[in-house]
């Protein structure tokens, strides 16, 4: 008898784990079925109801740009790091637009309302989408470019590739100065990682971001924004593709590229910084001996969004002093 009740306790076990494993796989499809595509429909509809501001067709993809300010205005090139979008840069629009600058705010392609192309996310896939992007909008003198975050990385890899198109470059807490654990290894194995992101990716993302700011109208406005980024097909999928294609985190070349570009770089960075930590500085100023470097006493990672007046205290008389810069780019 008791033999008898034994052996039918794995058999049970088995069946359970195997209903257990049956709705995860599950979930994978599931999660897709439940979010949104992101084509022509979708984009017509953000045009119409006001969410969207307008969409450029480019080789690599479509994507959603906000713009603002004078056509003949001097060009301020704001791109994102790797996870809120180009929202990350709504308290920068108005001040800049009044200041006389033509804003150009990217969604990258795989964030916010543009497109998920299904190609690997190298240095190259951002740089050239970037590259396509002024030609699109026809823009052919140079550019100021501020980079946050990844997106410090990205925006050296572009000013080394297109230093004529670049009047100077912002770094925010750039990545690419030193390697640390972002996410652990396992999460972007085959089958686990792919699982995860598509699922559950979104949701910790936008987890992330609510506890990074203090409760207020504007973090509460970030948080259904993540939401709305992720409720579209690939988002999380993105994330993860850039993770396993694109190493930001240590970019010793792209650096030292740009500090023999002789272009003007100015670096902000929070002495808390627990993301890309501060310490990291030294080793950018390092490779780019022309920047200069201001600390930010006491701020944390997350400041393009939430210290938009302290940082541009800082950025426009950068620009200023820079406005008409010559470099030499052989």
């Amino acid at each position: 008898m008791m033999n008898s009740r034994w052996k039918r306790v794995p058999k049970a076990m088995l069946g359970g784990l195997v209903v257990v494993l049956a709705a995860v796989a599950l979930e994978y499809p599931l999660a897709n079925l439940q979010r949104m595509p992101l084509d022509d429909a979708a984009r017509q509809a953000l045009i119409r109801s006001g969410d969207a501001d307008h969409f450029v067709h480019l080789g690599l993809g479509t994507m959603h740009v906000r713009e603002a300010g004078p056509q003949n205005g001097p060009v301020v090139l704001l791109v994102h790091g790797g996870v809120i979008g180009g929202y990350a840069w709504r308290q920068w629009q108005q001040p800049l637009t009044r200041a006389g600058f033509r804003v150009i705010t990217p969604d990258l392609l795989g964030y916010g309302y543009s497109d998920r192309p299904k190609v690997p996310y190298t240095r190259e896939f951002y740089t050239r989408q970037l590259t396509q992007l002024l030609d699109a909008l026809k823009i052919v003198q140079p550019v100021h470019i501020v980079g946050a975050s990844s997106g410090g990385a990205i925006v050296t890899a572009f000013a080394v590739d297109a230093p004529g198109r670049v009047r100077s470059v912002t770094l925010i807490a750039p990545a690419g100065g030193g390697r640390h654990s972002v996410v652990s290894d396992t999460l972007l194995l085959p089958v686990v990682g792919d699982w995860i992101f598509r699922v559950i990716g979104p949701r910790q993302v936008t987890g992330m971001m609510e506890k990074a700011y203090p409760p207020s109208a504007e973090r509460n406005a970030l948080v259904a924004w993540m939401r709305t980024q992720g409720s579209y097909r690939g988002f999380g999928e993105g994330l993860l593709n850039t993770l396993r294609n694109y190493d930001v985190l240590w970019q010793p070349e792209a650096y030292q590229a740009l500090g023999r570009s002789g272009l003007p770089v100015l670096i902000l960075w929070g002495t808390a910084d627990t993301v890309n930590p501060f310490v990291q500085s030294r080793q950018i100023v390092a490779w780019v001996p022309q920047a200069q470097l201001m600390a930010l006493p006491e701020k944390p990672h997350a400041i393009t969004f939430g210290d938009a007046p302290l940082l541009l205290s800082h950025i426009q008389p950068f620009w200023k002093e820079h406005g008409s810069v010559q470099t030499d780019h052989r």
